[in-house]
């Protein structure tokens, strides 16, 4: 007897191979994301809302009025879903962090505070930080006062709590998000009246920042993109680059040019021109001051935790049973695509526990017990009591870029992560306080840092010209004077 065809004319097996090839990819894909997301940070809430990819125009047209010269046109394409923060991030938020970090801010640590409101403008005191920036605020207020690196630390916090990575935006991401699909100055229109349904700035801001929510939202949902606080950016603020873009980062500052970082917005001390879709502005990554804020990039879902391998199970037996030709073709998929996963799940954790055991090499040429674990966009550091208090002095390279930079070793629990902007692929130190542990200036890098100690240097220690710092005060409580000339 001849197999009972199907009505197109294929026979059954066929038929059912086919299907279990399409449905298996089908159950390994995850779901569409959710529109919208609360994250409980600990009795304080923090809503993200679903970004789609796509393609839009960035910059403004030659006749847009306000408009500045580094507002070049370019088309540019988001490859990737993301999650934006809601709103910025608000003082309770970033409470949480700090009363669960024990963090303390750059304005906090600093010799000179950070650029509070005196009542005429902004001004330094070393009492103005995020907590008292100088005009009365609630937990539901924007945070101010918060440089790049405090941003940043924030976001390692999230990603570290929560599993699911999260950063900053870049620019691109941010002036897409704010457009929700427009062209127009403000994504409410091109009048300035636009300006004042969806932000506060100087004309109706009053003297200083408001609690966030309540300006018209764009067509994704997100409020305050316009006004009330500028918005720290990932990127090296610098001219866009000629012609289409996909997914693109200024990740280094242009040759030449004072490093600065992107912040975007406007803000409740600027003009409504500055609250439009193509503005854009730069400050110094140490800048601290009562109108500068941030938001969050998130990933769509979180990476699931690692999971110690069980025990290995028994063989199965090796009788076999009967087979049917439809239950052979279901089968061979199930075991091969299990077999791939097994096989997958295997390299990586050998490849976690090579990385682990390299990274955590101490560095030659240091003092003993201090090491390095390069991880994300920055590494962690391991370093002995007697050090805990003093400052480090060093110098990483980046994506090709050497960088320079200090930190006080403050380590917890877990170490103390550094960020670098990107994964290092070496890390050297140059001086810790006041000893003499420092790294010669290599011709080449190495992936993973060895070096002698080089000749001691004065007790005051180093602080080179060209290095990329956020933290002057940190280094060697010298006042901070990054305040930007265009306020």
């Amino acid at each position: 007897m001849q197999p009972r065809a199907t009505a197109c004319g294929l026979p059954p097996a066929i038929v059912l191979g086919a299907a279990v090839a399409f449905l298996a990819p089908a159950s390994a894909r995850a779901a569409d994301p959710a529109p919208a997301v609360a994250i409980d940070l600990g009795g304080v809430q923090l809503e993200l809302v679903l970004v789609k990819a796509g393609r839009f125009r960035q910059g403004s047209p030659p006749a847009e009025a306000g408009r500045s010269d580094d507002e070049a046109v370019r088309d540019v394409t988001l490859g990737r879903d993301f999650y934006l923060g809601k709103f910025p991030v608000t003082v309770g938020q970033f409470a949480r962090f700090a009363a669960e970090t024990g963090y303390r801010t750059e304005a906090e640590v600093g010799a000179s505070g950070g650029f509070g409101f005196d009542g005429k403008g902004l001004s330094q005191r070393k009492e103005f930080t995020w907590k008292t920036p100088g005009f009365p605020q609630t937990d539901v207020h924007p945070v101010t006062l918060v440089t790049f690196k405090d941003a940043g630390e924030f976001t390692r916090w999230l990603t570290q709590k929560t599993g699911r990575a999260f950063d900053l935006p870049t620019e691109a991401q941010w002036e897409y998000a704010d457009r929700a699909g427009t062209q127009t100055r403000f994504y409410a229109g091109d009048n300035d009246s636009a300006a004042a349904a969806i932000g506060w700035f100087k004309a109706n801001a009053g003297s200083g920042t408001r609690p966030v929510g309540q300006k018209q939202p764009n067509a994704f949902g997100l409020h305050d993109m316009s006004g009330n606080v500028y918005e720290w950016c990932r990127d090296w603020y610098g001219p866009y680059a000629p012609g289409p873009a996909v997914d693109p980062e200024q990740t280094a500052p242009p040759a030449g040019d004072k490093p600065r970082r992107v912040l975007r917005g406007g803000s409740w001390l600027k003009d409504a021109k500055h609250l439009r879709a193509a503005a854009r502005y730069r400050n110094d990554p140490g800048s601290r001051n009562a109108d500068n804020g941030f938001r969050v990039v998130a990933a769509l879902s979180a990476s699931a935790p690692a999971v110690a391998p069980g025990p290995t199970p028994p063989p199965a037996a090796t009788a076999q049973a009967p087979r049917s030709s439809s239950w052979s073709t279901a089968a061979m998929v199930g075991f091969v695509g299990g077999g791939v996963v097994l096989a997958s799940a295997v390299v990586g954790l050998i490849g976690l526990l090579v990385h682990r055991a390299v990274g955590r090499r101490p560095m030659a040429g240091g003092p003993p017990g201090v090491t390095f674990r390069p991880q994300g966009d920055g590494f962690w550091l391991h370093a002995p009591p007697h050090l805990h208090g003093s400052v480090l002095h060093y110098r990483c390279l980046v994506k090709g870029a050497m960088r320079r930079a200090s930190v006080p070793i403050e380590p917890g629990p877990r170490g103390q992560f550094v960020y670098t902007g990107g994964v290092p692929s070496a890390v050297e130190v140059e001086q810790i306080g006041a000893a003499a542990w420092a790294a010669p200036r290599a011709a080449g890098w190495a992936a993973a840092p060895s070096a002698a100690p080089r000749a001691a240097v004065g007790a005051a220690g180093r602080r080179s010209r060209d290095r990329i710092s956020s933290a002057p005060d940190v280094a060697a409580a010298a006042p901070f004077r990054g305040y930007p000339s265009a306020y």
